[in-house]
């Protein structure tokens, strides 16, 4: 049995985590399914029946459970995806789990939760069809996607995912092994939960026991009590924190180097700060996400539905800025400056600076939501501050607005090719400074990234 909270592994202590549908964190785990091999008796193949309606395709994916074919129900004329378990691979309580997970997607009719069309056996091995998504999971978009995913998009997403795990919770059911990889994407990006009911067997020495879930997405009551907790909703909304938290920052909560380190930092580790991760958040998602990673369960945010809204409040939140970054060297425009936008936006942060190799200092000390620069200043002037910030993977989303006396079209050009968002010529009228920060913030929110370019085969 697992201690309580162990602070470090014991030198006789052995893990190994068998690995479902791309877990990235037990890479010393079996792959069952090559031990079975692609050609193995009773596996269907292209061309294949399956029950009296489904023509096989080709294979989608494998995983710790189940491998997944791409096939034609004959009948309705209709593409659809096939899920079942290998008579090889089959024990009474595998067979059970599949079974479970079969009913409990049967029961949940939602537009964010995969549907399930039939059930049944195929030599001797139980299936289930369901719809076919053609698009990917959000862990492949993730990686494809390179970077950061828009703040405004992954909310979205996370509203769909939340939206299906409600209705999950509300036909009695618990996903248990929430994660990127069992979250499928279609080509408009719409989010459908997927793969419930999933068991993991973690090997401690010469003992075996199941967990349900994946190591880095997984509440700690569900592998670190004397007697390991039973998944509940507040485990499911552990694991939703954890996909929010790597949606929104790029990285996982928590991170180690083995499974059992991962185990541990979710059980004694404190949840980092999103906002110091990722400057452009405002503070509010800080709260949201620390309570929803609570290490005990009653202190987590106690439904799906009220972290759904928790996001979305604190998304509202952040259309205002938190950090306004002022460089004019005009020391009665820059007063000016700071009066103004301390009345407009009196939550905020507002720094002014008089040069530009000062801004960009400023900045790096404290990345801003948006920075106002001047663009004849001395030192650094406005087109080479722009440059410099815009290297920043930190001031990547971070809307600048050039203010100039003497500037014109060519200029701005220059400027807007190296990535400023606004070009004002001076004099201006306060109202319209403070009316353009508002609508460069909202506009850098808004934009979204093009479509995934690849699809689950």
């Amino acid at each position: 049995m697992l201690p309580r909270k162990p602070s470090a592994p014991t030198p006789n202590q052995e893990f190994d985590l068998e690995n479902p549908f791309g877990a990235r964190d037990a890479p010393e785990s079996r792959d069952l399914w090559s031990e079975v091999g692609t050609e193995a008796p009773g596996l269907p193949q292209p061309g294949d029946m399956i029950g009296s309606s489904y023509r096989v395709k080709g294979e989608l994916g494998r995983g710790a459970m189940g491998i997944v074919f791409s096939a034609v129900d004959e009948q309705l004329q209709r593409k659809v995806a096939i899920k079942l378990i290998h008579a090889q691979l089959l024990t009474p309580s595998l067979r059970q789990r599949f079974m479970q997970e079969a009913r409990a997607m049967a029961r949940v009719n939602h537009p964010s939760v995969l549907a399930i069309h039939s059930l049944g056996e195929h030599a001797s091995a139980p299936y289930f069809v369901m719809e076919l998504v053609e698009g990917q999971t959000l862990e492949q978009y993730h990686s494809e996607l390179g970077g950061l995913i828009e703040l405004d998009l992954a909310l979205r997403i996370l509203s769909d995912i939340c939206e299906g795990v409600s209705a999950i919770h509300a036909a009695g059911a618990i996903h248990r092994d929430l994660k990127p990889s069992n979250v499928l994407l279609d080509a408009s990006l719409r989010a459908r939960v997927c793969d419930l009911g999933l068991a993991t067997r973690l090997f401690e020495g010469g003992n075996t026991r199941e967990i349900a879930g994946t190591p880095a997405y997984m509440a700690p009551e569900l592998a670190f009590r004397e007697q390991a907790a039973l998944p509940s909703p507040e485990s499911d909304v552990y694991s939703l924190g954890c996909i929010a938290f790597e949606l929104l920052t790029g990285a996982p909560p928590f991170c180690a180097e083995t499974t059992l380190g991962v185990l541990v930092q979710h059980a004694t580790a404190p949840v980092p700060l999103v906002s110091t991760l990722r400057p452009d958040l405002p503070p509010a998602f800080d709260y949201v996400l620390t309570r929803a990673l609570s290490k005990e369960p009653k202190a987590r945010t106690p439904t799906v539905e009220l972290f759904r809204r928790s996001l979305l409040e604190a998304r509202e939140q952040g259309l205002e800025p938190v950090r306004i970054l002022v460089a004019e060297d005009d020391d009665d425009f820059r007063e000016l400056l700071a009066i103004k936008l301390k009345m407009e936006f009196p939550d905020a942060d507002i720094e002014c600076v008089a040069n530009g190799r000062e801004a960009v200092d400023a900045f790096d000390a404290r990345p801003a939501s948006v920075v106002m620069i001047d663009l004849q200043m001395p030192i650094l002037d406005g087109t080479e501050v722009t440059a410099a910030l815009r290297t920043r993977t930190s001031a990547a989303n971070v809307p600048i607005i050039v203010l100039t006396a003497s500037g014109g079209p060519a200029e701005w050009r220059r400027l807007s090719q190296l990535g400023a968002d606004r070009f004002m010529v001076k004099p201006v009228n306060l109202d319209d400074v403070v009316t353009t920060i508002r609508r460069a913030v909202r506009e850098r929110s808004s934009s979204l990234p093009p479509p995934p370019a690849s699809r689950i085969p």
